[in-house]
């Protein structure tokens, strides 16, 4: 193909920025965490904004490593890492796991649940400004869209998740 044609296309795609999946979930990944930088950061001085899908994917009843690596989208050598800063930090602890002695369970420490709520509670209040912005009903369907987007890349892969970086 020559660089004229190739021109012509992409020029095509110039209108449709505002359709460009790729773009607006980018865009909109920035924004969170600006968003979060300036609204959750405080609560926690020199933690990284990072570990949030972490601790976000940490149940009252605690989670194994690997399980965690999986559901927030981390490698296993970087979730071991921030597994070990959030100890230092006092987030989490590890314990033995009661079903299988090969493995522990990451628990919130109780700085780390008072966190996370509050962390919880900023971002609900996050979505009621956005349910102000778009209306409730918009809102629903955008957040329904989004599960069955990320259920389908999350049952059915990628083909990508052996690459998963964190």
């Amino acid at each position: 193909m020559n660089e004229a044609v190739i021109e012509k296309q992409l020029k095509a795609f110039d209108g449709l920025q505002d359709k460009n999946w790729q773009r607006l979930i980018f865009n909109l990944r920035k924004h969170l965490d600006i968003w979060a930088h300036n609204n959750i950061k405080p609560y926690w001085g020199q933690m990284k904004i990072s570990y949030m899908p972490v601790l976000c994917n940490i149940t009252v009843e605690g989670i194994t490593a690997t399980e965690l690596s999986r559901l927030s989208m981390t490698s296993k050598q970087n979730m071991s890492r921030t597994i070990h800063e959030l100890e230092e930090h006092g987030m989490i602890i590890s314990k033995a796991n009661s079903t299988d002695k090969r493995s522990e369970t990451l628990k919130l420490t109780l700085p780390g649940k008072q966190f996370l709520l509050e962390a919880n509670q900023d971002v609900f209040n996050l979505g009621n400004m956005y349910k102000n912005l778009v209306g409730e009903k918009d809102l629903e369907t955008t957040v329904r869209a989004l599960n069955k987007i990320l259920d389908f890349h999350e049952n059915f892969g990628d083909g990508n998740e052996e690459h998963i970086e964190g």
